[in-house]
């Protein structure tokens, strides 16, 4: 890693090409920590300027991310791969072959508030059961998950393994199979909640996905809301004249409404087929 001091390019667009080469080779992999910029400077025999110039284009640019406190890393690598609607969320972050891992924040039964029960068609009060959880990829919080589901429905669900696939739980349990669901993806800004769970700052854009999903027999058994990591995810949308729409979340390697106010630019909504709110 040198400067060319007889080049005409100027130290910050050399040592930008520098680095973004050791991250498209692979020296520099994904998720790694990037020496201090001072280290930088004593290498190449520069400044701190253009250092600090170049490291703040490549994050710019998408590949580094910074974070107050913790440094900068090289962003993740975007990962392909397809998330079909109503499929195991946890099969799918296993998909991309890295380490994942789903860890449950609370499990409890509370009375329905008046959103919840009209989503639900259940009476306002009646018990419903709460699951939230982080999905984790190369332990990474990437994934913030909220799924209620009246409590008469799913009983014992408290006592069950929640770390994997909810809707394989249901189905082997309860044999409750979701087969569509209504979905309302937006952008909203991390509350500090979120933010302290997903390990981001305090407004940072989120993709969110909120979910009312129907079984077999027609009836919404559940009400979810997923927080995505915006730069980690994708949603790759298929239309078809004869289907309507298709959404499929894919991994990049992204409660009730009034939990996280969204904001007033970057909101879509649509009719879709099963969401992938639930893992």
């Amino acid at each position: 890693m040198e400067i060319d001091r007889a080049s005409p390019l100027p130290y910050h667009e050399q040592i930008y090409r520098l680095l973004l080469d050791m991250i498209v080779s692979g020296r520099l992999a994904p998720g790694q920590k990037l020496v201090q910029e001072k280290e930088y400077a004593a290498r190449l025999g520069v400044s701190l300027a253009p250092v600090r110039q170049a490291i703040l284009a490549l994050t710019k640019d998408g590949y580094l991310t910074r974070t107050r406190g913790r440094g900068t890393y090289v962003r993740e690598v975007k990962v392909g791969a397809d998330i079909q609607l109503l499929s195991s969320f946890t099969a799918t972050l296993s998909a991309t072959g890295l380490p994942t891992e789903m860890r449950v924040l609370s499990a409890e039964t509370l009375p329905a508030s008046e959103q919840l029960a009209t989503a639900l068609g259940i009476p306002a009060g009646a018990e419903v059961f709460r699951l939230r959880r982080v999905a984790f990829l190369a332990d990474e919080p990437v994934v913030l998950l909220s799924a209620t589901l009246p409590a008469a429905l799913f009983p014992g669900l408290a006592e069950a393994d929640l770390r994997g696939s909810l809707y394989d739980l249901l189905r082997e349990r309860h044999g409750t199979v979701m087969t569509s669901a209504r979905n309302i993806i937006e952008v909203v800004r991390a509350l500090p909640e979120h933010a302290g769970h997903l390990q981001v700052p305090v407004g940072e854009a989120l993709l969110r996905v909120e979910s009312v999903t129907r079984d077999q027999h027609g009836t919404a058994v559940e009400f979810s809301q997923v927080l995505y990591q915006a730069d980690r995810f994708r949603f790759e949308i298929e239309s078809h004249p004869e289907h309507g729409v298709g959404l499929r979340p894919a991994p990049t390697t992204s409660n009730p409404r009034p939990e996280t106010p969204p904001t007033a630019r970057g909101t879509r909504a649509a009719s879709l087929p099963p969401g992938s709110a639930a893992p």
